[in-house]
């Protein structure tokens, strides 16, 4: 670390000034603080050498000990200038300007603030009802998981980093001897992705630009020629790189982040907002140039990684010691059943239910959403995991909770790890009448819940305060016009514009802590929970983290440390966090917090949802069985209902059918015309159905005719380059406007009254790629209400054993039809024709 800063100065690449304060950790805006960021960037050099036998425990504890790595370093430094002085390069090492700006850092009051020895609070162990030794063993659990997280952090973030990098350097036309033109599934065994990935929009024009909240600067792009936007996986707050680029889709080597604001609902535009002001030279050639956009994914953004390696970091600090608000919820994590029944037995820990009687009227809630509640509102329960299958009424039952820990005198804070999942939360609250405050960057908010976030609020507050502070400013820089000869009486004008300068912010953040301190609950995503403003607010009674089954479990620790009680709310049975690292993904990365908690102290932390309000039951008794070992039911209200119970919709076959199989392997054996699979000649290693496509666009065809509406009709795949072959058939359909097609991934937490799903795969190989993930079709099927059509050729589809399962279901519970993609002959769509698939008789 040392020697590539004394050689940065000798090449003089960077400014050295800069490069001293990034190595020890002082760029503003750093997550890290108390020299947190410096031992975060030593901990890859420290790593790549072996640690002696024997004394791993003391190297591990040397490794994030500040003192003693700032020693280490400044003796490396020394070490390397007085080689570089031997060998003729220098003169004298003395007056190198990076030794000269650390030894002015190590005598200044922000290194003696971060040597300075914090007084450690004793071990609560006692009153734990743990022993020392056995508050040692847990603490050594601790030291084990922050290092082994720490390690696959990283390991992660390379991963990303090269991912990312990849991406930025990618141009649109393939390269036969790159991995971008292999399939998905070779990418997927190379640890190379963890599922299809659509980060990166070509051909992109920049149409307007406005200011948005925050001052930042929104800028509307849409497709050349005014096209429909090709699949992707960005949303709403995603960062992302936005440079121009050339008719091959190389991106400009200068560039801006930003955020998606929003993706239209055209579908033609999406909306970018920009740190970059205008007048910025990269900025104004966005304008009349073909623009591209990338996704920086999470761990590739240093602000992320630097905040899951702090959450470690204080996880294994803080560990039992007495000041920890968390210390309960790490003991049950890390403690074993003996552990738990002692600090049951100290009467600290109970795990039983609260008594809500009276609170929540009679019939609201079925009996497993009753004990989800009560359990979690025990207020000496530390840990609570809620599974929510799909359609069992999580988001609502978490509201419920949210309102009435609130009412019995709690402050809540609720995190997720997307914006988009915060938000929904926002406006569930929003309606009950208590404090909500949503914390994060303005550009990641969604505009339907703007009027919560904490910039909106104070900006509220402060109206008044504004107009007259700008009134006083115009007063005084109207008096300075006048006296510009008087020097003295211009000075004293001046100053007093910066003090009324220095009040206006004063009382911004006076007003920022009197809103937070005065929130019943606060929102944020899991590492926004990390900024400033929450982390200095005392801590919190309850912590909730909604959709903890798609985070990476670093990333929970970084809420939880900041409450006495934390409950886990999703579904380890749905999409799991998305791993890029095959060798992180093995390490266990991808295990989230909500799956290992779930599975500990035989069951003590969890409940589970276990009636489903959404489907009929053909449908959710697949899932219960494959999924959820039988205990998902139906409620009566919708067991039975189908299509033909919507208004308007007229009986037949289909819209009496909830599970129907079009299969394209026809009763003798041969695949129908056309329903091969193919490789993207685009480059991105997806698959796309030709005949496929043609049969979900005939069939959409079809339910619209018996009289469903389009819009109750979504449409999808697992695979990307399917997704936009159908989305250009079915846009090209006047009567089926309206339709949502999308890929399995982006469709989950929402639903459909029919729900069409294109699998792509048929080869003679019997090569399934991930579709044999079976959390990714739990969510295919899980969509629909009242219908589920499958695509495919069962003779690839068969070859494994948990898609074949799903076939023999629908054949059990459903239809069977050997579809062609050629029955309309080619010329019946947006003719008016009703097209009929072929019948087996």
């Amino acid at each position: 670390m040392a020697s590539d800063l004394a050689s940065a100065e000798l090449q003089g690449e960077h400014p050295i000034e800069e490069e001293v304060r990034q190595r020890l950790g002082l760029v503003n805006g750093g997550a890290a603080t108390g020299g947190l960021a410096f031992v975060i960037q030593a901990q890859p050099y420290l790593y790549a050498v072996p640690m002696p036998k024997g004394l791993e425990a003391l190297c591990f504890k040397a490794c994030a000990h500040y003192p003693t790595l700032f020693d280490h370093f400044q003796r490396e430094l020394k070490d390397v200038l007085q080689d570089f002085q031997r060998q003729g390069v220098i003169t004298d090492w003395r007056a190198t300007k990076s030794w000269e700006l650390l030894k002015e850092f190590a005598a200044s009051a922000q290194h003696r603030a971060f040597v300075r020895k914090a007084p450690q609070s004793k071990a609560l162990h006692g009153g734990l009802g743990i022993g020392v030794e056995k508050a040692r063993l847990i603490q050594g659990k601790i030291d084990d998981f922050v290092k082994k997280m720490s390690d696959l952090l990283r390991i992660e973030r390379d991963a990303e980093l090269e991912f990312t990098q990849e991406e930025l350097n990618a141009i649109s036309d393939p390269d036969e001897n790159s991995d971008s033109s292999k399939p998905v599934e070779y990418l997927v065994s190379h640890g190379q992705a963890q599922q299809e990935q659509c980060d990166t929009i070509c051909n992109l024009n920049a149409i307007s630009s406005s200011t948005g909240l925050g001052g930042l600067h929104l800028v509307l792009f849409r497709v050349e020629g005014n096209h429909r936007l090709p699949p992707t996986s960005l949303s709403p707050g995603d960062m992302v790189c936005v440079r121009t680029c050339d008719s091959r889709g190389a991106g400009a080597t200068s560039s801006m982040q930003g955020f998606i604001n929003n993706l239209g609902e055209d579908g033609c535009s999406i909306t970018v907002a920009l740190e970059s002001r205008h007048g910025d030279p990269t900025f104004s050639r966005l304008f009349g140039k073909t623009v591209r956009i990338d996704r920086i994914h999470g761990l590739a953004d240093a602000l992320t990684y630097e905040r899951n390696c702090e959450a470690l970091m204080l996880l294994q600090k803080n560990g039992l010691h007495k000041k920890n608000p968390s210390i309960a919820v790490i003991a049950t994590l890390f403690g074993d059943k003996e552990d738990l029944k002692r600090l049951e037995e100290s009467q600290l820990v109970e795990w039983g239910s609260a008594k809500v009687d009276g609170l929540i009227e009679d019939g609201r809630y079925d009996e497993s959403q009753l004990k989800a509640i009560s359990l979690g509102l025990n207020k000496k329960r530390p840990l609570l995991v809620v599974q929510g299958p799909p359609g069992t009424g999580k988001t609502g039952m978490l509201k419920e909770l949210i309102t009435l820990a609130v009412k019995q005198g709690d402050r809540v804070l609720v995190t997720a790890p997307t914006n988009a999942a915060v938000d929904n939360m926002v406006e569930r609250l929003s309606d009950t009448g208590i404090r909500v405050v949503r914390v994060g960057n303005p550009a990641r908010i969604s505009s339907s819940v703007a009027s919560k976030s904490i910039g909106e609020i104070v900006s509220k507050k402060l109206s008044a305060y504004k107009k007259e502070f700008e009134r006083k400013k115009a007063d005084l820089r109207k008096d300075l016009r006048l006296c510009l000869k008087d020097d003295s009486l211009a000075a004293g004008i001046r100053q007093l514009l910066k003090q009324l300068g220095k009040s206006l912010k004063k009382k911004e953040k006076e007003t920022i802590k009197e809103v937070l301190c005065n929130a019943q609950v606060v929102l944020s995503t899991n590492t926004g929970a990390a900024d400033p403003l929450i982390r200095r607010l005392e801590a919190f009674d309850l912590v909730v983290i909604d959709e903890a089954g798609q985070a990476i479990e670093p990333s929970c620790w970084i809420p939880i440390l900041q409450g006495k009680r934390c409950i886990l709310a999703g579904d380890q049975c749905q999409l799991a966090p998305v791993v890029f690292s095959r060798e992180a993904l093995e390490g266990g990365l991808g295990v989230s917090l909500l799956e290992r908690a779930s599975g500990m102290h035989e069951g003590l932390l969890d409940t589970k949802l276990t009636t489903q309000y959404r489907m009929n039951d053909a449908i959710a008794s697949w899932a219960s069985k494959e999924m959820y070992s039988g205990s998902l039911q139906s409620s009566l209200t919708v067991a039975t209902h189908l299509l033909i119970d919507s208004p308007f919709v007229k009986a037949n076959w289909m819209t009496q059918c909830p599970l129907l199989l079009l299969d394209t392997r026809m009763t003798y054996g041969s695949l129908s015309v056309g329903c091969e699979e193919h490789l993207d000649p685009a480059g991105t290693g997806s698959f796309y159905n030709e005949g496929e496509a043609d049969i979900v666009v005939q069939h959409v065809l079809s339910l619209i005719y018996s009289g469903v509406s389009p819009t109750a009709i979504a449409v999808q795949s697992p695979y990307i380059a399917q997704v936009q072959l159908l989305r250009d058939r079915i846009d090209e359909l006047p009567e089926a406007s309206g339709v949502e097609v999308s890929t399995i991934d982006s469709f989950q937490g929402r639903e459909a009254d029919a729900v069409i799903i294109s699998l792509v795969r048929s080869n003679t190989l019997g090569a399934v790629g991930f579709l044999g993930d079976s959390r990714r079709m739990n969510v295919a099927i899980t969509r629909a209400r009242k219908h589920v059509a499958v695509v495919c050729d069962s003779s690839t589809i068969c070859h494994n054993t948990f898609l074949a399962r799903l076939l023999r279901h629908i054949r059990r519970y459903g239809r069977v039809r050997h579809a062609e993609p050629g029955s309309l002959g080619g010329g019946g769509f947006g003719l008016g024709m009703n097209p009929i698939l072929p019948s087996t008789g």
